[in-house]
């Protein structure tokens, strides 16, 4: 192979790299001709240090550099000593590795010195954040590559200049840079790089908060990928941040666990991806798998002598073993040794390193703990002005803990505030109802610690609105309803088609693995694209507790707002002009009172003897403690905590001869308050295979002529979505499912399939008021930090004003008397809370009546 042909050889040595790594080790290498050697030697190396075999590259490479001093070419000792020099810089020798470069840029011109500036530009700019220096040698390198010079590192300087361009904050010159990279990557018909440029518009949209696009252009990428019959790692471990950053671990997890066995992979893969398994299955809360990933990933990069990425597998390894619960006195010792290695690399992991070893210090009694304490807060506080939202979140935090240390309550709570806002902005970007709910998560501390603050000044007003800060805000932000694309639509009634043939299979017991493999693909397909969807851009507001104390006047109710602080649930107890605190209980109790109360219920549905008035005595104890004590005669509207929601109020001693409401927040109860219905139509549906047949649907229907009733084969999910369409009153008598693996798709049972929560999201104009009928309707998930997702709960985010369901099983023919009077009220123009009034009292003496009655809940009004 002749001079020219080797130099092609390693300008292109990114792609097909072991068959050039081969080729050169059979050709070039034995060429007698130094240069030719040299070159050769060159592309072992430059593989070598992509597989992550850094030492047996370095001495490929000096070799390749000794080679070239022999030639006496100036032109090929430049190259192989810039290549030299930025591989010594990635393996952690900077400043060797920077005079190597230095010197390498001082000797060569033309199109070889553009080559030797982008080496020099990806280290400045990617290792040590030296944007400025970065984007100067990028512009003389474009420079020199103009006009032709060479195509292929034209390509590497536009894709850098991008990533160099966000580091300056200029993000339109950045998505400049990368859309001329992607056009010119595909006049060459280079498909890896068009990919490439792909991938790279979707971080930049991860880095501007944009999570959506983020995932709709990581998954364009990845099919990209796909097609070329290529796996990215880096696209890989770019979803996980993104799922991560969605508050979405287990989906992050799955992600870079089957890219782990898709393929066998480098080590230098490989390691990159145990960081992303051990990030996603500490956010996951698996504290094993965490552990043992970070340290493999450990070991493979000092192998590699990647010493600055080893940074993030020990940060994560040390964050596993710290939530597992070991010894903070040693975990301490790890902590100074990380952050003093963090701080000198000037590193991304340095606020999270700092936090951590800010939290292993206060739970190490001593002065010198302390002092590391106080130290280590007051310099991760410095980021709180970051350009990244979750350091931002980071640095926010961490002031307000610094804060606390010197008890200003008054900053804490100011911190915590500014820091939740940030995170509000964030969500309000997001359209999809679980993607808002999961980000909830990342300002649990922060919420925590306000509202921990909040009852430690004793003001129960201010209490009441950190306890609404954060509770169950993904629901009361505007749907982005008017965005669901044909694809979306055609995958649902695929699914629905799907599940009708499921249920087929079961019944005639025939295989049904191949049927629920696509019935999944389908639910992830549709999931996705929800991810995909963009927020209205509007934030939440904060409670305004003078506009509910006087709301409440108006309406001669009072609110019970449960709080949990520190395993221990508090009550607050507002209306008639102020708002008391009360101390009720451990929230194990009342967890476990909930259950009691289920349990007892659903034995009294099936006939069998219970005692109801005991279940709901201790469920009035735990749960509200004395907080009817203070509420009089008044209606009382609840609002538990996300965990506990799923609670029969209604058997409650206090509260079974009241009306009596529950929501998830205030600000819904606020909001239901002022919805007005859009007509006067009054909807049934009836759906198939109901134990009770729909039975109170006639019953109800033969005394108000002026409801529409659809059953049988009629009721299909698109003349369901038409009827619910701005309905006044829809009442739904079909089975509910809930899917607590992924509450978006609970749904109920019609003629043609399942009516899922997405399907209720593209009404334009939410039912006004909706009663569900079936066994356990009204289940819902607590998700991320205070938000909740089910079928209820999706109503309500979408502006229905309330909403009547079951948490239990419930007897068919007892359901029928309940929905009678229920329907009765309704019709003399009482509330949903009046018209459940109505039938508890109707079923006062006879105990599966009692029971049924009580198995119903209003949330809303």
């Amino acid at each position: 192979m002749d001079r020219a042909e080797a130099e092609e050889l390693l300008r292109t040595v990114f792609s097909e790299s072991d068959l050039k790594r081969k080729r050169a080790e059979d050709e070039l290498v034995p060429d007698a001709d130094p240069a030719v050697a040299s070159i050769g030697h060159q592309i072992v190396g430059i593989v070598l240090r992509d597989l992550g075999e850094t030492d047996a590259a370095l001495r490929e490479l000096r070799t390749a550099l000794r080679l070239a001093r022999r030639s006496g070419d100036d032109e090929r000792w430049g190259d192989s000593l810039a290549t030299l020099g930025g591989t010594l810089c990635a393996a952690g020798w900077v400043p060797e590795g920077m005079r190597k470069l230095d010197q390498s840029v001082s000797v060569l011109h033309g199109v070889p010195l553009g080559r030797a500036l982008v080496r020099r530009a990806w280290v400045t700019g990617h290792l040590l954040a030296q944007f400025e220096q970065s984007a100067t040698d990028l512009r003389e390198a474009r420079k020199l590559f103009a006009g032709g010079g060479d195509h292929i590192w034209e390509q590497r300087a536009l894709n850098l200049e991008g990533l160099v361009d966000v580091g300056l904050g200029d993000l339109e010159a950045a998505a400049q840079a990368f859309a001329s990279y992607g056009e010119l990557a595909s006049a060459l018909g280079n498909d890896f790089d068009a990919g490439l440029a792909q991938h790279n518009t979707g971080w930049l949209a991860y880095v501007r908060g944009d999570l959506p696009l983020a995932l709709e252009l990581y998954a364009d990428a990845d099919a990209r990928f796909d097609a070329i019959g290529l796996t990215s790692v880096d696209l890989v471990y770019d979803r996980c941040l993104a799922y991560l950053a969605a508050g979405l671990a287990t989906d992050a997890l799955e992600v870079v666990e089957q890219a782990l066995v898709a393929r066998p992979l480098l080590p230098r893969e490989e390691a990159d991806l145990l960081v992303a398994v051990a990030e996603a299955a500490l956010a996951a809360g698996d504290w094993t798998r965490a552990t043992s990933a970070a340290d493999e990933a450990s070991r493979l990069l000092r192998g590699q002598s990647r010493h600055v990425h080893r940074l993030q597998a020990d940060l994560l390894g040390l964050a596993a073993r710290t939530e597992a619960g070991l010894p903070a006195v040693a975990l301490l010792r790890k902590a100074e040794r990380l952050v003093a290695r963090c701080r000198e690399a000037q590193v991304a992991e340095l606020p999270p390193a700092l936090l951590l070893g800010a939290r292993l210090a206060r739970a190490v009694r001593s002065p010198r703990a302390a002092a590391l304490n106080a130290a280590w807060l007051d310099e991760a506080a410095g980021f709180r002005r970051s350009s990244s939202g979750r350091v931002r979140v980071l640095g926010w935090l961490a002031l307000a803990q610094r804060r606390a240390l010197a008890g200003d309550l008054g900053g804490v709570v100011r911190a915590c505030d500014t820091g939740l806002r940030a995170l509000d902005e964030h969500r309000a970007t997001l359209g999809s109802q679980e993607l808002r709910a999961v980000a909830s998560g990342h300002g649990a501390r922060l919420a925590e610690l306000g509202t921990r603050t909040a009852l430690a000044s004793g003001h129960p007003r201010q209490l009441l609105r950190w306890s609404e800060r954060w509770r169950a805000t993904s629901l009361t932000i505007p749907s982005a309803r008017d965005q669901h694309d044909p694809a979306t639509t055609a995958d649902l009634a695929a699914l629905r088609a799907q599940h009708r043939r499921l249920a087929e299979a079961r019944a005639d017991g025939a295989p049904t693995e191949r049927l629920q493999a696509r019935a999944t693909r389908l639910e992830q397909s549709v999931r996705q694209r929800m991810f995909h969807l963009r927020g209205t851009g509007v934030t939440v507001s904060t409670l305004d507790v003078g506009d509910l104390i006087e709301a409440l006047v108006e309406d001669d109710t009072v609110l019970v707002e449960l709080v949990e602080v520190d395993g221990e649930i508090h009550a607050l107890v507002a209306g008639r002009g102020r708002v008391r605190r009360l101390d009720v209980g451990s929230a194990a109790a009342a967890t476990k009172a909930v259950d009691f109360a289920l349990f007892s219920l659903r034995q009294a549905a099936r006939g069998r003897r219970t005692q109801l008035d005991v279940a709901g005595t201790r469920l009035q104890r735990a749960l509200l403690g004395s907080a009817l004590d203070h509420v009089r005669e008044a209606r009382v509207v609840v609002s538990g905590t996300s965990a506990l929601q799923g609670v029969p109020w209604g058997l409650m001693p206090g509260l079974t001869e009241r009306p009596v409401t529950s929501t998830p927040s205030a600000r819904l109860w606020l909001r239901a308050r002022s919805a007005r219905p859009t007509d006067d139509r009054r909807v049934m549906l009836v759906g198939p295979g109901l134990g009770s047949g729909g039975a109170e649907v006639p019953a109800v229907a033969a005394q108000d002529s002026g409801i529409e009733v659809l059953h049988g084969a009629g009721a299909t999910v698109a003349a369901a979505l038409t009827a619910l369409d701005g309905a006044a009153l829809a009442h739904v008598a079909a089975h509910g499912h809930f899917r607590e693996d992924s509450p978006l798709f609970s749904s109920l049972t019609l003629a043609d399939g399942p009516l899922l929560v997405h399907d209720l999201q593209r009404l334009q104009r939410p039912p006004h008021r909706v009663v569900l009928s079936a066994c356990e309707s009204g289940v819902m998930a607590p998700v991320g930090d205070q938000e909740l997702l089910g079928l209820a709960a999706a109503l309500l985010s979408m502006g229905t004003a309330g909403v009547v369901s079951s948490l239990a099983e419930v007897d068919d023919a007892a359901t029928v008397e309940v929905m009678v009077a229920l329907h009765a009220s309704l019709r003399a123009g009482g509330g949903l809370g009046d018209a459940l009034l109505a039938a508890r009292t109707m079923a006062a003496g006879d105990p599966v009546l009692a029971a049924t009655a009580a198995s119903f809940t209003v949330l809303g009004i």
